[in-house]
């Protein structure tokens, strides 16, 4: 049930980012060749994407606690590589530019059902109580947040000042996960822990999508709504 868990919510949200692009284009393009070939360009990474995720997974690739860290090295620089060519290539600006402000700090309404399958995790033993909101993990308050401020900001209530406080904030609480989970993979014995979290399931699929998809995309989503605001401003 949990890996369905995990795998359903990648799935959804790989469709939601897909419909999203697709209005995004109509909008960005008046060619209607060039919205196809956006729609395209985005359903194949998408695809690419999760499938290289599932593929080195399975392979059982991150099941090793050695260094250089492999989930690093594999999943989230390689996210990050693309988040900068996205956000640094000029031919993506019309895309920027039509984007709704609102739109990716709604987003992040996902990160309340990703909060649940990591407390579902730890519950099994697979993550660390730590990562959990019952832990250390305040990422939940993003989530549950994510509606209200995007409300007050589709109605002009919301000064571009807090919605970059916010988002400062979401990065701060995210970056804490990162590091929960990072160092019980890798730093383990700093938490007077015997065994690395990777020997307990979480360098395997499907739960190696938290590391390569959901924390990506909430980056991805900060960044994209910090651009945003500045266009508010």
């Amino acid at each position: 049930m949990l890996k369905a868990g995990f795998i359903i919510l990648t799935l959804a949200l790989a469709l939601l980012l897909f419909v999203l692009s697709a209005v995004i284009a109509n909008r960005a393009f008046t060619e209607v060749q060039k919205q196809k070939k956006f729609k395209i360009k985005t359903a194949l990474v998408l695809i690419i994407w999760i499938t290289y995720i599932s593929i080195v997974s399975l392979a059982g690739i991150f099941e090793n606690a050695s260094f250089p860290p492999r989930i690093p090295l594999l999943l989230v620089i390689p996210s990050f590589v693309m988040f900068i060519y996205f956000f640094t290539a000029g031919r993506f600006k019309t895309v920027i530019a039509n984007t709704p402000a609102s739109w990716p700090v709604y987003f992040q309404s996902f990160r309340i059902f990703v909060e649940l399958l990591i407390l579902a995790a730890a519950l099994k033993g697979i993550l660390p109580k730590a990562a959990s909101f019952e832990g250390y993990n305040f990422d939940i308050v993003i989530g549950l947040t994510a509606p209200i401020v995007a409300v007050l900001l589709n109605n002009g209530k919301l000064k571009p000042a807090l919605l970059l406080a916010w988002n400062f904030a979401g990065l701060a609480t995210l970056s804490m996960v990162v590091f929960i989970l990072i160092s019980h993979a890798y730093f383990f014995k700093i938490w007077d822990q015997s065994e690395s979290i990777l020997n307990k399931g979480f360098g395997l699929f499907p739960f190696t999508f938290l590391a390569g998809f959901f924390m990506p995309l909430a980056v991805l989503m900060h960044i994209f709504s910090i651009i945003k605001t500045r266009q508010l401003k």
